[in-house]
């Protein structure tokens, strides 16, 4: 089962074969084919320490100035990957070349490593009786004499450079380095860059850090999974959040001021109204107290009351939170977050009374 992504590029349709050429050579794929005028590029994609091989499967057609890449992989995240590879080199072709002199330093640590291995069995060789460093018949190349690359047509900016196998003696890195990559054959070639195709483009392009897709600078939002680029593309949302955020915050707040009407026309109004003094009103509030009425206080006053005023702050803060972005460039709702805010905490503060009196008269 493959995977198909299509994505549309604001670039001529050279820049996205270069460009994924150049994309596989970084993920390591071998090159299978490779064909301009068709627009055709096939490679495959090692994986699990070579175990096992994925077929890459490229169709880039041309529009005018602008091209349409039709990518087929194993799946989605490799899809995903590649495709965001090839935005980085059309959006900033610099980063190409930066690649490519990772790829030569990569192959200069391979080299040494295999140089210290030859040299270490060498030495093992020699420790053993009747053995030599080098075997009989089979005279030592000097560096000098070893052709590492061989150049197919040097008036040719693009030439490949066809690398028969990795030398000995460290190659040291050339002033304008290819990127290699591996043909079918696993004969590594250098793809030489052209700086007429891989220029920086920063100035009138960019990608989309979500989907990878390469955009017009300025576009608010992405053509390919409308995420938003732009501040302005998200201020009437989040200015209307804001105002959402903050209105609710006030409501939830009145709403737990109301609730401690229970409590005081349950339990105080009815004593308010016969007592004369404030020892009296204490004691036949003691003695009215009863399991019922507690409950009904607690349940359908108290306790609400202190729910929906936790509630009243958390939106209180979330509605400073959107007022603190940038994004945001009025503070339209800041005061009803924090009138919200402020009678929250005034309806938890009362909760926190009402159980505090009630504990004091049922004690006395």
């Amino acid at each position: 089962m493959t995977y198909t992504e299509i994505r549309p590029f604001p670039v001529p349709a050279t820049v996205v074969m270069r460009s994924t050429l150049f994309a596989l050579a970084t993920k390591g794929a071998k090159l299978a084919a490779y064909n301009e005028e068709t627009g055709v590029i096939v490679a495959t994609l090692p994986k699990r320490l070579g175990l096992q091989k994925d077929d890459i499967i490229v169709r880039v057609r041309p529009f005018d100035e602008t091209s349409q890449l039709e990518l087929n992989a194993a799946d989605a995240q490799q899809a995903h990957e590649i495709i965001q590879i090839i935005s980085t080199y059309v959006t900033d072709g610099a980063k190409a070349e930066a690649n490519a002199n990772i790829q030569w330093i990569d192959m200069q640590k391979q080299q040494a490593n295999r140089i210290k291995r030859k040299q270490l069995a060498n030495k093992a060789r020699n420790l053993i009786p009747g053995q030599s460093s080098a075997p009989s018949g089979e005279t030592p190349v000097s560096p000098s004499s070893e052709q590492a690359l061989t150049t197919t047509d040097q008036s040719d900016e693009n030439a490949l450079v066809e690398m028969a196998e990795i030398p000995e003696t460290p190659i040291p890195i050339p002033d304008n380095p290819g990127v290699l990559v591996k043909n079918q054959q696993d004969r590594v070639i250098e793809l030489k860059i052209d700086p007429q195709i891989f220029t920086d483009r920063t100035a009138y392009l960019t990608m989309c850090q979500g989907c990878g897709a390469t955009v017009m600078k300025g576009s608010a939002y992405c053509s390919q999974c409308a995420r938003p680029l732009t501040l302005e593309a998200v201020q009437p949302e989040l200015r209307g959040n804001a105002r959402k955020t903050a209105s609710s915050s006030l409501r939830y707040s009145l709403a737990a001021i109301a609730l401690n009407i229970v409590p005081l026309l349950l339990l105080v109004v009815p004593l308010a109204l016969t007592s004369q003094t404030a020892d009296s009103f204490l004691e036949a509030f003691a003695a009215s107290l009863t399991p019922l009425k507690l409950g009904i206080s607690l349940v359908l006053g108290v306790a609400p009351s202190m729910f929906l005023g936790w509630r009243g702050i958390v939106l209180g803060q979330r509605a400073n939170w959107y007022h603190n972005l940038r994004a945001v460039t009025d503070n339209a709702g800041a005061s009803k977050a924090a009138v919200g805010s402020a009678l929250g905490w005034l309806a938890i503060y009362m909760g926190v009374a009402w159980v505090i009196f009630t504990v004091i008269a049922l004690f006395l």
